[in-house]
């Protein structure tokens, strides 16, 4: 039976406008969906280019490391903690890294480019005597704090013939000073055994263990054993003037990179121009975790600051005088082949620009 034709008409317009408006309503979508997915991706966009924004902002105020090796927990180097904890460094633009080292192994590291800056004097003089490449530039005290202190049994420094001392290392002030001491008291120094353990806190735990007879203390240790009852038998500063505590670096860190020396010394400067000017800041700096005075801090904490602020040297420079004394002592030991000018160990030229315009 065939179909009227205004039916077949009828059918065929209607299917017409249902397929055009689904093929609108799937146009409309898919346009629906490329809206999405370009918002999207414009967001994204955003995102990245902030991230990236950010990431380069924070690349470029990442600021450049200034590396030292410290020796000691003592009032030696308190200066850079104090210059590092109060921001001093960081507004010379340096970020500070402060790398604990053995005194011995300091030259090295400093001149394999492991540290810029060490403050380990009395090996960097030997080092210097020695032939290394190395310069102090900047001087805490020219008295040394050592004192030689000694199990309540040894009443003598005579006493100490055929005995165990502890120093620090070999070449270290520490070892310079007491080789002094048994000299000055007419004992060759091939009498006692020399051993080098480490810093003061160290031979300080090895002394009241009886692991060794006497060894040098410096502050805050030597107050500690006094306490306890062990014996001051002689004080490094009474047999012995030198550079103790300071600055040393590498004749090629002063050629290449002045500008780090400069900023380095003005910040070590302002933190020990701190010290003297603010008692009560430096106390309580002293009181907390870094010379681990532990529950004595309210007993030790104002007779260390009085100490610290009589040995550091206004100036931090020594001079020619001293400077050759203490070659002279490195060479005894050393024995350069050439005689060694002061201009060969020392170059204060830094801290005494960077002095002049703190004036």
């Amino acid at each position: 039976m065939r179909m009227p034709k205004n039916v077949f008409e009828f059918r065929v317009s209607s299917f017409r406008v249902l397929c055009t408006q689904s093929i609108r309503g799937e146009v409309e979508n898919m346009k629906n969906k490329t809206r999405l997915l370009l918002s999207f991706l414009v967001v994204l966009a955003a995102l990245a280019s902030r991230y990236d924004n950010l990431w380069s902002a924070d690349k470029s105020a990442k600021l450049p490391p200034v590396r030292i090796g410290y020796v000691s927990r003592s009032i030696l180097d308190m200066p850079y903690m104090i210059a590092r904890d109060r921001g001093y460094f960081r507004e010379e633009g340096l970020e500070p890294e402060l790398i604990f080292l053995r005194a011995g192994l300091t030259p090295q590291v400093l001149l394999a480019g492991g540290i810029d800056f060490s403050t380990a004097t009395g090996t960097g003089i030997s080092a210097a005597v020695s032939g290394a490449e190395v310069r102090l530039i900047y001087a805490l005290t020219d008295r040394p704090s050592f004192d030689l202190l000694a199990v309540p049994s040894i009443t003598s420094v005579q006493q100490l013939r055929g005995k165990k001392l502890g120093v620090s290392g070999v070449g270290s002030l520490a070892e310079i000073l007491t080789r002094q001491i048994l000299v000055a008291n007419h004992i060759p120094p091939e009498q006692v055994t020399l051993l080098p353990l480490g810093t003061s806190d160290i031979t300080y735990i090895a002394l009241k263990a009886g692991a060794i007879d006497a060894t040098m203390l410096q502050i805050p240790q030597k107050f500690f054993a006094l306490d306890e009852g062990f014996r001051n038998l002689a004080a490094g500063a009474d047999v012995y003037r030198a550079v103790m505590g300071g600055l040393t670096t590498t004749k090629a860190t002063l050629t290449d990179r002045p500008e780090l020396v400069s900023k380095t010394i003005r910040a070590t400067m302002r933190a020990v121009r701190l010290i003297r000017n603010d008692k009560k800041y430096a106390i309580e700096f002293i009181k907390g975790p870094y010379l681990e005075l532990g529950k004595d801090k309210e007993r030790y904490a104002e007779r260390i600051y009085d100490a610290a602020v009589q040995l550091y040297l206004p100036s931090a420079t020594v001079g020619e005088k001293l400077q050759r004394e203490m070659i002279a002592i490195a060479a005894q030991r050393i024995k350069p082949k050439d005689p060694v000018s002061p201009e060969r160990v020392f170059d204060f030229s830094f801290v005494q620009k960077v002095g002049e315009s703190m004036k």
